[in-house]
């Protein structure tokens, strides 16, 4: 039909109204020459293919085929890429009713898919780059069961036979590839050729049908004689197909003859034939003489450039033979590197070999030295723990001797002492009196506090008594043994100063013997004597004692099974269980976990001592020991008051397994 594409749109103009070609590859009507016994032959062609039915013509150009096949079909849709082609066939046929034009491209067409019962494409896909695309797209609008009327020129003929050389010609396809791709679409195609020539038509005077003709007698002329169909006059230049996915009926031949007045039409038709083969011939003949000389020129060149290279090779020879020289050179050196590099590596792992036999050496004798220091060090304590016990034994000799001198010493001064002593029996007479004076007043104050409880006791309802629970010691009784207890208390303190006094009286009465048992073992002798206790330093209280004296008043704290577990001293096993013991995750003992506490109280602060809090606080706001379910079989009741209920016997060997 004409040129598709950027091509399309250069192929045409306007000229007062009318579109014009300037190409040839677009027929308009009233063109004289084969062009238009070709184009109009095919539209002709399709029109009884399609009767009836929704029409699709692709690249209707100026609209005249369109308008052809809307005299048959239902209903006709003319698309072109052109817009004033579009516009010009618009008004030129758009008052037929079942006639409309669209702008639109053959890549991506705008219609539903399934929307026609029939779609005519001439001389369309090979202005495209990608005809295959360009079928899948027809085949995409066409109804099921529709037909596809298509053509293309053979680019066998055309182009290689005929030499053309179509430059708005993107992608031609020859018969055997062009009928490939549509049997790859459709179940059914029939592949049809066309050529154009003069025609002879004998048809009945009497008008009878064609129907009653039977089938067409067609004559071919070849040279002086005549053939009969379907023998072709020559090989079809283009290419006609129909395609469907339903079964097609046989095609009969088609032939369409110029009915020009007194053979002015055959006569133009071929002098048109005979202009168009002289330009085709003189195109041949103008493109043989360049291609002449252009071979002539490329062989005087190729001669140049072959006897540059001719002295290039020569000079060059000398260069490669040189380079040949130094490269066998390099490949010698090479390869005597590479020995050394041989050598080497078989050098450096003999080094490492002898390296690793050393390392074991070194390790074997390493071992028999720590093995030998350990028997010297094991000889050496037990030579030193012998030195020791021998010094011992001296210093134990020599402790004895002087005991026996002091003894001396204490016979000969016993007369000295005699004075002394006296006074020390009746300092130790003081005392006894005091100590008995301390005992009556105890009982004294014991038996006026009884006999006060008594006579309470007695001022008080029976009925009342167990009420306010009178039956133990009153408030009134521990106040008086408080008292009690501060007058033993001042006793005391006045029993010592007796004794200190004494003390001090015999280390006068000693005096003089002072001089006698100096000697040089003097520092040896005095551990043997018991020396005055000196003053203790004011002690300042702990504010940790009331804590620790709480945790190991309470069955919850097992000091020894905490000692033995982590590894500390018992004495300090509660403190450390204050200090560090909670925040590593310790126990205090089996009764107590300390992660359990946390977990099952969140609003304890983590730098708190878990059971000192459980302690102080939990037991009176009833908080629980455990996590959710890790309670155990242990009552709430032991468990409530954290101290120990059982005998140490007992519940100590039970607890602590």
């Amino acid at each position: 039909m004409g040129p598709w594409g950027n091509e399309g749109r250069r192929a045409s103009r306007r000229a007062g109204g009318r579109i014009v070609d300037e190409t040839g590859e677009r027929f308009i009507p009233g063109t004289a020459g084969s062009i238009a016994v070709e184009h109009q032959h095919r539209y002709a062609f399709a029109a009884g293919l399609v009767a009836g039915g929704a029409v699709l013509d692709i690249a209707c150009g100026e609209g005249y085929g369109a308008a052809l096949l809307a005299r048959s079909a239902a209903r006709v849709v003319g698309v072109d890429l052109d817009a004033d082609a579009v516009a010009h066939a618009a008004r030129v046929y758009g008052g037929t009713g079942n006639l409309s034009f669209e702008a639109g491209d053959i890549g991506a067409l705008p219609f539903a898919d399934h929307s026609f019962d029939a779609v005519v494409s001439f001389e369309t896909i090979e202005h495209v780059g990608d005809p295959r695309a360009a079928l899948a797209e027809l085949k995409r609008v066409l109804k099921p069961g529709g037909r596809l009327v298509v053509s293309t020129p053979d680019r066998e003929v055309y182009t290689d036979l005929l030499n053309n050389r179509n430059q708005f010609h993107l992608s031609e396809l020859s018969a055997a590839e062009f009928g490939a791709e549509l049997r790859r679409r459709f179940a059914h195609v029939v592949l049809c050729g066309q050529a154009v020539g003069l025609a002879s038509v004998i048809v009945s005077a009497g008008g009878a049908s064609a129907e009653a003709a039977g089938e067409p007698d067609l004559w071919w002329l070849h040279g002086r004689a005549a053939g009969r169909a379907p023998l072709p006059a020559a090989r079809p230049v283009f290419l006609v197909a129909v395609c469907s996915d339903t079964p097609l009926d046989a095609l009969a031949a088609s032939v369409l003859v110029d009915s020009g007045d007194t053979g002015t039409g055959t006569l133009a038709a071929l002098e048109a034939r005979g202009n168009e083969l002289a330009g085709t011939l003189d195109a041949v003949r103008r493109q043989a003489i360049a291609d002449y000389d252009g071979l002539t020129r490329q062989v005087a060149a190729l001669q140049a450039d072959a006897a540059e290279k001719d002295r290039l090779l020569a000079g060059n020879e000398r260069t490669l033979r040189e380079q040949l020289r130094i490269l066998d050179e390099r490949q010698t050196l090479i390869q005597a590197q590479a020995m050394v590099i041989a050598e080497q590596r078989e050098s450096h792992q003999s080094q490492g070999r002898r390296l690793a036999e050393k390392h074991e050496a070194l390790a074997s004798e390493l071992d028999r030295l720590k093995r030998r220091l350990e028997g010297e060090r094991q000889v050496r304590e037990v030579q030193a723990d012998a030195a020791h016990r021998q010094q011992l034994a001296a210093l134990d000799a020599e402790c004895r001797a002087l005991r026996e001198r002091n003894a001396a010493l204490e016979q000969d001064g016993a007369e000295r002492l005699g004075a002394g002593l006296a006074s020390i029996a009746q300092a130790e007479r003081l005392v006894l009196a005091l100590r008995d004076t301390h005992g009556e007043e105890t009982r004294a104050l014991a038996i006026r506090s009884k006999t006060l409880r008594q006579r309470l006791v007695h001022c008080v309802p029976s009925s009342l008594r167990r009420l306010l629970r009178l039956n133990g010691r009153t408030g009134r009784e521990r106040r008086a043994g408080a008292v009690a207890q501060a007058a033993a208390q001042r006793a005391a303190a006045l029993l010592q100063a007796c004794l200190d006094q004494y003390r001090d009286m015999r280390g006068l009465l000693a005096a003089p013997l002072g001089v006698v048992r100096a000697s040089p073992v003097e520092a040896v002798a005095e551990t043997y004597v018991e020396a005055p206790a000196e003053e203790a330093p004011p002690r300042v209280p702990d504010p940790q004692d009331d804590d620790v004296r709480l945790l190991e008043s309470s069955a919850l704290f097992d000091r020894l099974w905490y000692a033995e577990t982590y590894g500390v001293e018992p004495h300090e096993a509660a403190r450390h269980y204050l200090d560090t013991g909670f925040r590593q995750g310790w126990n205090p003992s089996l009764l107590f976990n300390t992660g359990d506490y946390f977990r099952g109280n969140k609003d304890v602060p983590s730098d708190h001592n878990p059971l000192l809090h459980y302690l102080r606080h939990g037991i009176r706001e009833g908080r629980t020991l455990h996590a959710a379910g890790a309670a155990g079989a242990f009552s709430d009741r032991f468990w409530r008051y954290g101290f120990r209920g059982a005998p140490a016997g007992e519940a100590g060997s039970r607890l602590h397994g």
